[in-house]
């Protein structure tokens, strides 16, 4: 393959850092920081004349082992960083970014130039734009922002024999907000919709191209407490009903989760019998609206609590309380990484699931989820993004038996959450170990379609092996 100093090969003890994800661990034969784009573009060329499989990676903050390479060549993004354009183009404002560049990096820049990217997973301050795109990514304020789909203009990608090629979407063309359900986007019309969320299987996104708003509103974060979880289900469904623009987050912490995020320094008391959280934001003008907004929500609380739970909601109103509550918030994901790694040894670990549901039917999916999550007797969790449908459920074995069991009740809820017309998916992808979940999703004729994409993009197949298809 081609000379370059930044080449990584088995034996050498820097491997490691590229071997796992938070899931799964690989064996790849080589790592190459690609230092700039003509890196990338060789070494597809010549892996793709030697059919030579090759993975993409950028922080390895996913969840279902799609940046892990079990052979072959795995290329990370790291030092693809910076975002190189914000401006006004065609009466649209844009930011141009390299894949490697970290979201929070991203965000922070756009914003020193007036404008916001609102898209913000848990993991912002570690993953990376490229991977964003690559799983179509979503993130603590998607109910009101929605994921990444709705801001990319345009990719510039390397097809799998290093060819350069340039997606975007028309003059006016309104992308879909519509949440992921498995491998690729059926109901694309433009070839970029097909791209995002492909999880390194179609190309390597050498560049995106995101629409930008204008300046982020002010908005305040609150913890709101409950004594059930169903009691803050209940209220999150009916604020999900209403669809205030002004609420910009709607995320749910259960009694597991609450758990977990205790474990973090400087996490509040809540009162004796709080089992739930609500994870709230909401967008205000001035001090006067922002009063009135918090007390609407504290009334409507209290009307539906004991008077010590409303009393006892948190809220932050300046950037450093709002950072404390988002990092409490982020201890949830952290915590059930580290406690799902501890049992890899015995075959164990974290069984981790994003199905959706429209947020009508989340009730119902949620009571069959907690059925069945307390019938495998193991521990486990639900928490994030539940205001659209969607939360992230962790169940943790210590053994290959244990993980057997969880992995079926994960399976029961998937074929529940498609019954009900959600997805098995909706923001982590498939990567190589949900596989089991696209015929879930898909009937065997929508599979062997999406192959036939693959294909197209990718003849000899030796990009992302294992992400999606079971092959």
């Amino acid at each position: 393959m081609p000379g370059s100093p930044d080449l990584i090969f088995k034996g050498d003890d820097r491997m490691e850092t590229y071997r796992e994800d938070t899931m799964m661990r690989g064996d790849p034969d080589c790592v190459m920081r690609a230092r700039d784009e003509s890196d990338v573009r060789e070494a597809l060329a010549f892996c793709n004349k030697k059919r030579l499989p090759v993975t993409f990676c950028a922080s390895q903050t996913s969840m279902t082992g799609a940046s892990v390479a079990t052979k072959g060549l795995l290329i990370s993004t790291e030092k693809l960083e910076g975002v190189t354009d914000i401006g006004k183009h065609g009466g649209r404002t844009l930011a141009t970014i390299r894949p490697g560049t970290v979201v929070a990096d991203a965000q922070k820049a756009i914003a020193e130039a007036g404008y916001f990217y609102p898209v913000a997973p848990t993991s912002r301050d570690e993953c990376r734009m490229g991977a964003n795109v690559s799983t179509n990514a979503t993130g603590e304020d998607s109910f009101k922002y929605g994921p990444t789909r709705c801001y990319v203009e345009r990719v510039r990608v390397f097809l799998a024999d290093g060819t350069e090629k340039l997606l975007g979407r028309a003059p006016g063309e309104i992308p879909s907000d519509a949440h992921n359900r498995a491998g690729y986007f059926t109901n694309w019309k433009n070839p970029l919709d097909l791209m995002i969320g492909s999880e390194g299987t179609l190309g390597f996104i050498a560049e995106v191209t995101v629409r930008l708003l204008e300046r982020s509103p002010e908005f305040f974060s609150a913890l709101v407490p409950f004594p059930s979880n169903k009691g803050a289900l209940e209220c999150l469904v009916g604020f999900a009903g209403n669809r205030t623009p002004s609420i910009r987050t709607l995320e749910y912490i259960d009694k597991g989760s609450l758990s977990a995020m205790r474990t973090a320094e400087g996490v509040p008391d809540f009162p004796e019998g709080t089992e739930a959280l609500l994870y709230y934001k909401e967008e205000y003008k001035d001090e006067k609206t922002k009063d009135a907004a918090f007390e609407k929500l504290y009334h409507h609380i209290a009307g539906l609590v004991p008077q010590k739970f409303a009393d006892s909601i948190v809220v932050a109103d300046n950037p450093k309380q709002k950072e404390e509550v988002r990092l409490w918030r982020h201890r949830i994901p952290e915590w059930a990484n580290e406690e799902g790694r501890r049992y890899w040894a015995a075959n164990g670990g974290k069984v981790g699931s994003d199905w959706w549901v429209p947020v009508d039917r989340l009730l119902e999916m949620m009571d069959f989820f907690y059925r069945e999550a307390d019938a495998t007797g193991l521990p486990y969790i639900a928490y994030a993004h539940l205001g659209r449908g969607h939360p992230h459920t962790n169940l943790f074995s210590k053994t290959s038996d244990e993980w057997k069991r969880a992995e079926a009740a994960l399976i029961r809820c998937c074929k529940k959450a498609v019954e009900l017309g959600g997805g098995v998916a909706g923001e982590h992808g498939i990567g190589k170990i949900h596989t089991n979940l696209m015929p879930i999703q898909h009937p065997k004729e929508v599979i062997e379609k999406m192959k036939g994409w693959k294909k197209e993009f990718d003849p000899n197949w030796i990009l992302g092996q294992g992400n999606l298809f079971d092959i």
